[in-house]
């Protein structure tokens, strides 16, 4: 399953979205392990920091609870839906977030974006580099 290209919202978000809808349909229950981030790099064909990103995001708003060692897993009890959900003040309570937590936020995502950029085009150039090479004898 691939992502919309032709989308203005970062590809984790998009992936955060999908998930978040899952749990609060119930597709995803509360205690149930959530798809690593290697699954989600299979899945959506995004590279492993977006899943990353996205699970992260989730996390900060209290839908998933990673176990070291053991995965992901949906809250339980599930917090209360938000309106503003994505929201980085849906995890702290309604408090606004401290400015070192929005210019790291914003930093993981830039990076984040970089890296998806490289990925795409180291994978164009493996396949201009295996069309080039000689036909084995």
């Amino acid at each position: 399953m691939k992502l919309p290209k032709d989308s203005d919202t970062p590809p984790y978000r998009l992936v955060a979205e999908e998930l978040r809808r899952q749990i609060r349909s119930g597709r995803l229950k509360p205690g149930e392990r959530v798809p690593s981030s290697r699954d989600l790099e299979a899945t959506y064909e995004i590279a492993n920091m977006t899943a990353r990103s996205a699970l992260r995001m989730l996390r900060d708003e209290g839908l998933i609870n990673t176990m070291p060692g053991r995965g992901n897993f949906v809250a339980d009890p599930l917090p209360e839906a938000d309106p503003k959900a994505g929201a980085p003040e849906a995890a702290s309570g309604g408090q606004m977030p401290t400015s070192e937590y929005v210019q790291l936020s914003e930093r993981l995502d830039a990076i984040s974006a970089r890296l998806d950029t490289l990925f795409q085009v180291f994978g164009q150039l493996g396949g201009v580099t295996e069309a080039k090479k000689p036909p084995k004898k």
